[in-house]
């Protein structure tokens, strides 16, 4: 939510900004923990506390809170998120940000961006929920700043960090399906330097992934390992680095009923920041890192497919405060993609160099952020992309904006360059997908809560469709929408809300587009009794079409969820909580299983 009148960004200091500038680096560190709240580095590539933008963040407190142990879960209890899932935990996951494609949400990790060049999307299934510290999304068109991908919006996960002494903690719970999970880290440092290294465990027997295959369970495991180290040499020096590494191994049914499909997958990022004054005006940051996906593929364990692709990347971004209420960046972004496969691309590897620019202003009433990135791809050539937002304070606590923002996606090397088969071809001839996005907001900061409602509108044209046996820039698509979200406290309950509604539409045919809900709505209520804490989720998903064609109907449903927590003493507490309650059967994605009522139990050490 916005804060009061937008001055507070003038009260922060500009020290504070050039210290901590950049997406791609480490979550900086303020004294006061509602400072850090309102500060987010996601939107405008830079520390902000006025966005803009449509933003939400969530914090440790949260995913402690809420008790969700899968990031598709947890993603899709936010306003404008939808999620399909080809089975239980561990199975392949996709969001979708107002109603855009799953490979149009950019992710990053630390700053590093994160997914498969050969399917488009991130493994979102992999990404270990215990290692986030913090998770900012940011609904609407990106591309502007980030290039490709942010034509929905932008997901930065943050994992998690040190402070300052040394704080060691941990959990084991166990749960329905033989689920189980392990976690343990340490977290520490001193005035100049941060650390945080942690491990993670989870696994479960699953349930069975489709339905109409074998009725075998499908089974997950995950260990998983992050750490990070940020360093202050001095007032105008710091610098800092970030590993994360998560092993995955799944049970999954193929096409064949006999069939024992089995795969081993690895997410890894790696990053390294550093940040440096050059005077109280202007600062540099400079950026490095890469990320894999790499996939394994098994049936009745013979070798069926190697999928392992690498994205490096370096930044470097100038930042002046031109004056107290005046902030240009200039950026360089350099990207690799590399492509090493059992299948035989014609290409495996293409690099994109980009420049961008920024302006983020304040006048009286009034705040401003207007930015350009030109793209040179060695793969489709140059394009260009821009945005221009304005936000007008009404009162002290209430703002109107107006958000405006180009985009484009590029074409996957599965897209582009996959070899002749019986089924599928690639075609190198494919152009980017390309989206103009417009929204209006209206949100409020009163005594009793937060509330925002915005309306956006999305045109997407040369859509990627699949016409045997290739893919082509054929479909428009119009996608308009309107959000809603609140939070307050009612006789002493924590109550926060969000709704979405929209029309994701196919202009060609006037079909709604596959696997997008027109109706999406999420309710958390949360009380504290001395050392007892209890709460419940509502989460209602309207229906939606397996195909392109609307022939396949997929039944909306609601799920609620039920939690409960007890404070042991200052350091031991316990939790548990039932998924599900209802034990409601439904669909996201046709013939698959979802889970049906589960509970977990958790003992947990947090000094």
């Amino acid at each position: 939510m916005k804060n009061s009148y937008g001055h507070k960004a003038l009260r922060t200091s500009v020290r504070l900004a050039l210290a901590a500038i950049a997406v791609s680096s480490i979550p900086f560190s303020v004294s006061a923990d509602d400072q850090l709240d309102a500060i987010t580095v996601t939107a405008n590539r830079m520390p902000s506390v006025n966005v803009l933008a449509a933003t939400t963040v969530i914090t440790r407190a949260d995913i402690e809170r809420l008790q969700i142990n899968n990031l598709p879960s947890l993603l899709s209890r936010q306003a404008g998120i939808d999620m399909t899932a080809s089975g239980g935990l561990g199975k392949v996951s996709s969001i979708s940000i107002r109603g855009t494609n799953s490979d149009h949400v950019l992710v990053l990790v630390d700053g590093v961006k994160w997914h498969s060049a050969t399917s488009g999307g991130a493994s979102i299934q992999d990404f270990p929920v215990e290692q986030i510290e913090r998770i900012e999304i940011v609904r609407g068109s990106r591309s502007g700043l980030y290039g490709s991908e942010a034509i929905g919006g932008v997901i930065q996960i943050f994992t998690r960090q040190g402070q300052q002494g040394f704080t060691p903690y941990s959990k084991v719970s166990y749960g329905s399906h033989n689920s189980k999970q392990f976690a343990a880290g340490v977290s520490g440092g001193n005035e100049a330097t941060t650390y945080n290294l942690s491990f993670n465990h989870q696994s479960t027997e699953g349930i069975n992934a489709r339905t109409d295959k074998n009725p075998d369970k499908d089974g997950y495991r995950n260990n998983s390992i992050s750490a990070k180290i940020q360093h202050t040499v001095n007032d105008r020096f710091s610098i800092g680095a970030n590993f994360l590494r998560s092993e995955g191994f799944n049970e999954y049914d193929g096409f064949d009923a006999s069939d024992n499909n089995k795969g081993e997958s690895i997410q890894q990022i790696f990053g390294v920041n550093a940040k440096l004054a050059i005077n109280d005006k202007w600062s540099l940051t400079l950026n490095v890192g890469e990320s894999k996906d790499e996939a394994q593929d098994y049936v009745n364990s013979i070798e069926n497919g190697t999928f392992n692709t690498r994205r490096q990347f370096a930044s470097l971004i100038n930042t002046v405060a031109i004056t107290k209420n005046h902030t240009l960046s200039i950026g360089l972004d350099y990207e690799e993609d590399k492509v090493t496969s059992s299948t035989d691309y014609s290409e495996s590897s293409r690099d994109n160099k980009a420049v961008f620019v920024s302006w983020q202003a304040q006048f009286d009433k009034s705040s401003w952020l207007v930015a350009a990135r030109y793209d040179d791809n060695e793969a489709f050539g140059s394009h260009n992309t821009g945005m221009a937002e304005w936000g007008y304070w009404l009162q002290d606590n209430l703002q109107f904006s107006l958000n405006y923002g180009s985009a484009f996606k590029a074409p996957t090397f599965n897209d582009l360059y996959w070899p002749v088969t019986s089924y599928f071809q690639g075609n190198p001839d494919l152009q980017p997908e390309r989206s103009n996005s417009f929204s209006m907001n209206l949100d409020g900061n009163q005594a009793w809560g937060n509330w925002g409602f915005h309306l956006y509108n999305t045109h997407i044209r040369n859509l990627l469709v699949y016409q045997f046996p290739q893919m082509e820039n054929v479909n428009k698509a119009k996608i308009a929408g309107v959000e809603f979200d609140a939070d307050t406290q009612l006789l002493g309950w924590d109550i926060a809300v969000n709704a979405t509604f929209l029309k994701p539409e196919d202009l060609s045919t006037g079909n709604i587009l596959a696997r997008r809900a027109q109706r999406l709505a999420n309710v958390n209520i949360d009380k504290q009794w001395g050392q007892w804490s209890t709460g419940a989720s509502w989460k209602l998903r309207g229906h939606s079409f397996d195909n392109a064609s609307n022939s396949t109907r997929l039944g909306g449903y609601g799920l609620l969820d039920l939690r409960v927590s007890y404070k042991i003493d200052s350091d031991w507490s316990i939790q548990a909580n039932v998924k599900n309650l209802f034990d409601k059967e439904y669909q996201t994605v046709n013939n698959y299983n979802s889970l049906d009522r589960t509970g977990m139990i958790t003992l947990s050490y947090t000094p």
